[in-house]
C-alpha cells in the first residue's frame, strides 16, 4: 500500500514538474530573427552612395584592402540610406548591397552578379549598374565614388578609340595595366546626365582627375567633383572613416579632410579639392578675354617656372603626360592685379575648398612634390604649347569643350 502511495505521489510531482516546464517555456522570451536594419527595397532612400572601382589592373591588390575597410565603415551607414560597391578586379565583377544588420553584424546582397567578363571602364556596364540601383532603389541624393587609374582630360593611347579616360580594364582578369577601353569624360557626363536624380558628390579616387577640363565637361550632371589633381597613392582613400563621412555630412569638406588625414604620418601624402560646378559657366566667361589676351597662340610662353602638379610631364615610355599646371598659379603669373582679383573671384566660387597634405609623392616623377599654397587653386589646367611634344596633347585638347568655351579655338589654338 505504501508503495502504491508512493508510485502515485511521485506521479504527482513528475507531472507538477513538466507543468511547470511547460509554464516556463510559454514565457520565455522568442529570440528575435536576424534581419537586415536598412530601409526596405522599393522605400525611397535619404542618400545612396555607390563605389564602383575598376580593378582589373595594377590596383588589383588594393581592391580587396579598401572593400574590407568598408566592411569596418558599415555601422556607420545610416538606415535610411543605401551602400552600394561595385568591385571588378580577377574575378566576374558583382554589385553588392551592405548593411547592418539588427544584431549589430554586417550583412550584405549580391543585387548584380555576372556570370562572365564584362569591361567595367565602359559606360555601357555603369549604365547597367545605375539602371539596378536606381529602378529598385529610389533615393533623395546619390553620391558616386569612381574608383581606378585616371588621366583627367586625356585620350587614351594612339592605339585606341578617341577617349578621355578614368578607368583600366583589360578584359583580361589579370593584373596588368593593358588598355582597351576607358570611360570617356564626355560619356560619362552624358550617363550622369540621363540618372532619374542629378549626382550629388562625385569622388574620383584616381590620378588628375580634378582639371578644369573635366569640371567644365561634367558641370551640369554633379553638384559637386571631389577629385585630386595631382597623383594618389595606390592604397587611395582610408575607406574605414571615408564612408560615414558621405552619410553624416553634405558638402566635401569632411570627405576631404578625411582623406588627406589618413597620411598625415605617412610618406606618400594627398592633395584634394572641391570643385561646386555651379560655378563653372561663370568661371569660363570670365577667363576667355584672359586666354585671347595673353594665351593667343602668337605668343611663344615658357611655363617651366609655373607651380604645377606633374613638373615637366612625361613624354618618353608607354604613357605621356602634360605639366598639369595649377590654373591659379598660371593665372596669378600673367594677369595684372585687377585683372587677377577680378579672375580670382570666379575661381572661388568653382574650388570652395583644399585639402592638402604638405607634400606628395609623385611615382611618375619619382619624388615628392611640395604643395605650395602661397601659388596653388587646386585645380589643374593644360596649356597648348608650341612644341614638338605637345602636338598630340594641343591635338586631343581640341576635342575638349573647354577649348572653344573657354576661348582657347578664338585664340588660335
Amino acid at each position: 500500500m505504501g508503495r502504491i502511495f508512493l508510485k502515485v505521489a511521485c506521479g504527482v510531482v513528475a507531472c507538477f514538474v513538466l507543468l511547470l516546464l511547460l509554464v516556463s517555456c510559454d514565457n520565455e522570451p522568442e529570440q528575435p530573427r536576424v534581419q537586415p536594419d536598412v530601409i526596405e527595397k522599393g522605400d525611397t532612400a535619404r542618400r545612396t552612395l555607390l563605389v564602383y572601382m575598376m580593378a582589373e589592373n595594377s590596383l588589383n591588390n588594393f581592391a580587396a584592402l579598401d572593400v574590407d575597410e568598408i566592411l569596418q565603415a558599415v555601422p556607420t551607414v545610416p538606415r535610411d540610406c543605401r551602400l552600394f560597391v561595385y568591385v571588378d578586379d580577377n574575378k566576374f565583377p558583382q554589385l553588392t548591397q551592405y548593411y547592418r544588420l539588427t544584431n549589430g553584424d554586417v550583412g550584405s546582397s549580391v543585387c548584380l552578379p555576372f556570370d562572365t567578363d564584362v569591361c567595367s571602364s565602359d559606360t555601357a556596364a555603369l549604365a547597367v549598374v545605375f539602371d539596378c540601383i536606381l529602378k529598385d532603389y529610389p533615393t533623395e541624393r546619390l553620391d558616386v565614388v569612381m574608383w581606378s587609374h585616371g588621366d583627367g582630360w586625356l585620350r587614351g593611347p594612339l592605339s585606341s578609340s578617341s577617349q578621355r579616360s578614368i578607368g583600366i580594364d583589360n578584359e583580361k582578369n589579370s593584373y596588368s595595366n593593358t588598355v582597351t577601353t576607358t570611360i570617356e569624360i564626355e560619356g560619362l557626363a552624358a550617363l550622369l546626365g540621363r540618372l532619374p536624380v542629378k549626382v550629388d558628390r562625385l569622388m574620383f579616387d584616381a590620378c588628375f582627375m580634378q582639371c578644369v577640363e573635366v569640371c567644365y565637361a561634367l558641370r551640369g550632371v554633379a553638384e559637386w567633383i571631389i577629385a585630386s589633381p595631382a597623383e594618389i597613392p595606390g592604397d587611395g582613400a582610408l575607406y574605414s572613416t571615408l564612408v560615414g563621412c558621405f552619410f553624416n555630412s553634405d558638402g566635401p569638406e569632411d570627405i576631404m579632410d578625411s582623406y588627406v588625414v589618413a597620411y598625415e604620418n605617412e610618406p606618400t601624402g594627398a592633395v584634394l579639392s572641391a570643385v561646386h560646378t555651379s560655378g563653372m559657366q561663370n568661371l569660363v566667361d570670365v577667363t576667355y578675354a584672359y586666354v585671347i589676351k595673353y594665351f593667343n597662340s602668337g605668343k611663344k610662353r615658357e611655363y617651366t617656372d609655373v607651380f604645377s602638379y606633374l613638373p615637366g610631364g612625361r613624354y618618353s615610355g608607354s604613357s605621356s603626360y602634360p605639366s598639369y599646371y595649377d590654373m591659379n598659379a598660371i593665372m596669378k603669373k600673367y594677369l595684372t592685379a585687377d585683372e587677377y582679383a577680378h579672375w580670382r573671384g570666379a575661381l572661388d566660387g568653382v574650388v570652395t575648398y583644399v585639402a592638402s597634405s604638405p607634400k606628395w609623392y609623385s611615382a611618375i616623377c619619382g619624388r615628392s612634390i611640395v604643395y605650395d599654397d602661397s601659388v596653388a587653386g587646386g585645380l589643374s589646367l593644360y596649356m597648348p604649347q608650341h612644341y614638338s611634344r605637345n602636338e598630340k596633347f594641343n591635338s586631343d585638347f581640341r576635342s575638349t569643350e573647354w577649348y572653344s568655351a573657354a576661348g582657347w579655338q578664338a585664340a588660335g589654338w
